[in-house]
């Protein structure tokens, strides 16, 4: 574990680019206990401070309001991103470390965890809170360095494209949709270029696929 002047060298070593979005997975946990775990973009704003903007109708929201607290999980597993973001099983307890040296936990499988306390909160749109979070200490628990991918890049940016598709279904907004798939479909083609048949990126986006599908059959038949 790092703290001190040790966190703002390993933020910088680890890709966050002050002011670009980098994705993570957010951890957090409510006042009655219940843990929750969602993909979040953030931005590095200061030395060892990040920007998080969750909608104000999310537990991200009300967990970080509540108790002031966060991990930010940075992880390659593309599946996990996926069940993270839909939780179509709901929040699962196999997802979170057994035995965490702080609350709330990190995910089991993260390369790194960078445990926040939140300084402030304001409001960014209608619809979005802004909080400036001070990243107190950094575990890393994967140092060597991994290979870009194409693929999982773009299976990213599929899952992400696709919380946006199920939003504007349910809204009745199809020229966004329409915007949106049109996205979503660079990705696949993407993933199908780069990653094999039997890839977890490949899998991403055939469940996306199959989730579109049936969200769309249900609101626009």
């Amino acid at each position: 574990m790092f703290q001190g002047d040790d966190v703002q060298t390993l933020l910088d070593k680890l890709g966050f680019i002050p002011g670009e979005i980098v994705e993570i997975i957010l951890t957090t946990r409510g006042v009655e206990g219940e843990l929750n775990a969602a993909p979040m973009g953030v931005i590095r704003v200061g030395a060892r401070t990040l920007e998080v903007r969750p909608f104000l109708e999310t537990r991200t929201y009300r967990n970080l309001k509540d108790t002031g607290l966060g991990v930010a999980n940075i992880t390659y597993d593309v599946g996990l991103f996926l069940e993270t973001a839909f939780k179509r099983g709901g929040v699962r307890p196999e997802w979170f470390e057994e035995e965490p040296v702080a609350d709330p936990p990190g995910l089991r499988g993260a390369d790194a965890l960078l445990f926040l306390s939140v300084l402030e909160e304001s409001s960014f749109s209608e619809m979005r809170a802004r909080f400036l979070c001070r990243v107190e200490w950094v575990r890393v628990r994967t140092p060597f360095p991994r290979a870009f991918s194409r693929g999982f890049a773009a299976a990213i940016e599929a899952i992400i494209h696709a919380t946006r598709i199920e939003a504007f279904i349910r809204e009745g907004r199809r020229e966004e949709v329409d915007r949106l798939l049109r996205l979503f479909r660079g990705c696949r083609d993407v993933i199908e270029r780069v990653s094999p048949e039997d890839s977890p990126n490949r899998r991403v986006v055939e469940t996306l696929e199959d989730m579109i599908a049936e969200w769309m059959s249900k609101e626009w038949r």
